[in-house]
């Protein structure tokens, strides 16, 4: 039975450990390798993503997990999803398009729009979508350039704003002084996988540089897109990073383009079909400055500008109805500029003052959005914003007790009112083997232009001459932007010096969630809506690590998520209640590394996910009154890698031969969205890599 978490007991606690007495902040009781969880592979665990400054996991307020390079290289995951998927309240799936991302959530988007993606602390998340990437891909970073990974569940708006909604993911990634030389990567396998990987990074003086490329073709694992459509993926990434004193830049590009699909209608003799070919690129520059004054000031920025340029959305829902959305377009551009000190009067204190400016287009693709000569609703299709927050962390006891307070504003413009996003947060570390935690913040979540102003068909029949919809896109130009509220608590405990466990509870309440609502017949008019019943969310998560030896370590997790609704009986405009959908109650991770034996290591990394259920109107068999149930599933995955006995220059750089295996169990039911097509999972699948490090 699940804990209930109740607000008075959080607030009688940081009372009572605020009234402890006040030495500064300097002064550590003990260092933070030896607090709270252990690292898998020994490293030491910082974060930035949970208040801007990197800190010791042991002192972030949050429930915070850190995947390092040395996870990554040990992992059996091939991309940065596989490797979330075995993160505790960390949900991934596969729908028709990309893999979907939640942070101990539920809905139905498949953009992973209330999640905020960072790459080195910059915002990426689409200005269109609200998620990264657009449409189908094998991921949206290279991993042979990560240097960790962090994952902060909860909402994170009070320094972040809008995405940061169910939690903020920031990939950090390597510059030349991590790598002081090169790697080439060569995989290849089923589902016609074949990727070419290349870094080069150096120290130059007092600066760096890094020069990284990839090449990729294969099958999405999904089994319209590889069985039924017989379509591919292919496309590159490109990063180059130059560090020189306290500045950095870089430049991120990406690319890819899928085969189509045609696939036979519903009724004989007509298709469901999408453009030949879709395909996308993107830019993103990012300039980052950081400059430590004096003991007591320091100064940070980052400004970083993306561009894309690609297919409609409606090349895949809508190819039949306009010629023109086969087209490649500008999708238009995102400005964002954070500025921010840092400064400790006392001690005691820590303040961090930011302030944010944001310009976003929506770019060239209007012939597929709501635009503003056709209609008298107001239409804003870009928008400049400013924003502007404050945080304090604040030691107590000797540092033992950590307080940290927050918020941001974030002012009105062309499309929203302001918001305003405070938290509050406590870390008491009694001794030094135990980590306290407990918190409270909100989030909110702005509707991105595809949500406001989609004017498309969604589904259409192709005749040949002519073509008719069966389902189409309506805009609602006054949706409003979701809230949410939440409480957590928290412990980390090292049991040995050798196995830590770390607990946490969370309890969230949702509101004005966006849904998708289908209305009207001939054809079916699709619309987001915010729905007038509110959502909650209980759950928690329990993980231990463990490190007998340096040549094992292993975690195992278990998430628990239970859901509800405030009335069954507040409905949408359709009728439907809130659904909550695609949020398994239960999940179980195990993680087990093992090596070198002989230059030999291997992982064996499962998966355990409860039944889900997904939306009613796609349930035919009940006539879309009641949701629809995903089974249970388990998938398997192993690794195992040979180091040979020589190397390129010096130690530790060699040849690597790896051998992954997917799905062992060879489940071949596994759907992870509920869709009257095809999304079946595929069956087992092998792959082999070459690694050279020189």
């Amino acid at each position: 039975m699940m804990l209930k978490i109740c607000k008075p007991s959080i607030l009688a606690m940081v009372l009572a450990l605020a009234a402890l007495p006040s030495p500064p902040l300097g002064a550590q009781s003990g260092t933070s390798s030896g607090l709270g969880e252990i690292a898998l592979f020994g490293e030491e665990l910082t974060v930035q993503a949970a208040t801007k400054t990197e800190i010791p996991i042991s002192k972030a307020p949050g429930s915070v997990s850190v995947i390092t390079a040395q996870q990554i290289r040990e992992s059996g995951a091939q991309t940065i999803p596989e490797l979330l998927r075995l993160v505790a309240g960390v949900n991934v799936r596969w729908n028709p398009m990309v893999q979907t991302i939640d942070i101990r959530g539920f809905g139905e988007n498949p953009f992973t729009s209330r999640v905020l993606l960072l790459i080195d602390g910059v915002p990426y998340n689409s200005w269109n979508k609200g998620g990264f990437p657009q449409h189908p891909g094998f991921d949206f970073f290279m991993l042979q350039n990560i240097k960790r990974i962090e994952i902060l569940r909860g909402p994170g708006s009070a320094l972040y704003g809008e995405n940061a909604y169910w939690g903020v993911i920031n990939i950090v990634s390597i510059s030349g002084e991590d790598l002081e030389g090169g790697k080439i990567r060569l995989s290849g396998g089923d589902l016609l996988s074949q990727s070419v990987d290349v870094a080069y990074g150096r120290t130059v003086g007092n600066g760096s540089f890094l020069v990284s490329g990839r090449l990729f073709r294969g099958q999405l694992p999904v089994r319209f897109w590889f069985d039924e459509a017989d379509s591919e993926v292919q496309g590159s990434d490109i990063q180059l990073k130059g560090t020189i004193g306290d500045v950095e830049l870089s430049y991120y590009r990406h690319e890819d383009d899928v085969d189509g699909f045609d696939m036979p209608g519903f009724i004989p003799g007509t298709r469901f079909r999408s453009a030949d070919k879709i395909s996308q690129s993107i830019d993103i520059f990012a300039l980052k400055f950081s400059h430590k004054w004096n003991d007591k000031i320091s100064f940070a920025g980052d400004a970083s500008f993306a561009q894309r340029d690609g297919s409609r959305c409606a090349a895949c829902h809508a190819a039949p109805q306009n010629p023109s959305f086969s087209d490649t377009v500008d999708h238009g551009s995102q400005l964002i500029g954070d500025f921010r000190i840092n400064w400790r009067p006392t001690d005691r204190h820590d303040i961090l003052l930011g302030l944010e400016g944001r310009r976003v287009d929506a770019g060239a693709h209007t012939d597929e959005l709501l635009r503003p000569e056709d209609t008298t609703a107001k239409v804003v299709l870009d928008y400049t914003k400013f924003a502007a927050y404050a945080q304090d962390q604040i030691a107590f006891a000797d540092d033992r007790f950590r307080l940290t307070l927050g918020a941001r504003f974030d002012g009105s413009n062309d499309l929203f009112d302001s918001e305003i996003s405070p938290r509050l947060a406590a870390v008491y570390t009694p001794n030094d083997r135990i980590v306290l935690r407990a918190g409270w913040s909100t989030a909110f979540r702005f509707p991105n232009f595809s949500e406001l102003y989609q004017n498309s068909w969604f589904l259409g029949l192709d005749f040949g001459p002519f073509a008719t919809p069966i389902q189409v896109f309506q805009p609602n130009p006054e949706l409003e932007p979701e809230e949410i509220r939440t409480i957590d608590v928290g412990a980390d405990f090292r049991l040995t010096p050798t196995t830590s466990l770390k607990v946490d509870l969370f309890q969230s309440k949702v509101k004005n969630f966006m849904v998708l609502t289908f209305n009207g017949s001939g054809p079916t008019r699709l619309q987001v809506q915010n729905h007038p019943d509110d959502g909650e969310l209980l759950g928690g998560e329990v993980e231990l690590r463990f490190r007998p030896s340096d040549k094992f370590t292993g975690v195992v997790n278990y998430s628990y998520q239970e859901t509800s609704r405030d009335d069954a009986s507040i409905v949408a405009s359709d009728g439907r209640p809130l659904e909550l959908v695609y949020a398994p109650e239960n999940k179980i991770n195990l993680g087990a590394y093992f090596g070198p034996f002989a230059g030999f290591r291997g992982s064996v990394e499962a998966q355990w996910r409860d039944e889900r259920l997904g939306p009613s109107f796609w349930n035919f068999a009940t006539g879309g009154t009641q949701p629809g149930v995903l089974d249970s599933y388990t998938l398997l995955n192993m690794k195992v890698s040979w180091d040979a006995p020589f190397h390129f220059g010096r130690a530790g750089r060699g040849l690597r031969l790896s051998i992954y295996g997917k799905n062992l169990l060879d489940q071949d039911d596994i759907s992870e969205t509920f869709l009257p097509i095809d999304l079946r999972l595929s069956e087992r699948t092998v792959y082999g890599a070459v690694e050279i490090l020189f």
